[in-house]
């Protein structure tokens, strides 16, 4: 079992601008932007589950990123 981060997309405010989660992923191109949905998407086989993400979205008071254990 291993945790990876997922966006709840109604609560994603990318559409806004915001791109913290992708800024602070120390990871390259694990978390990208979603054109069409308008939305950050994590792509899960690079995701490390460092919650790195999980901790800047939440400090923005957007809370839309949380560890899942797969």
């Amino acid at each position: 079992m291993y945790a990876v981060a997922e966006v709840i997309d109604d609560s994603c405010v990318a559409h806004k601008g915001c791109r913290l989660c992708i800024m602070y992923c120390p990871e390259a191109d694990t978390i990208l932007f979603d054109k069409e949905k308008k939305v950050a998407v994590v792509v899960e086989q690079r995701c490390k589950g460092c919650e790195l993400c999980v901790v800047v979205c939440s400090a923005a008071k957007h809370n839309a990123i949380v560890l899942v254990h797969r």
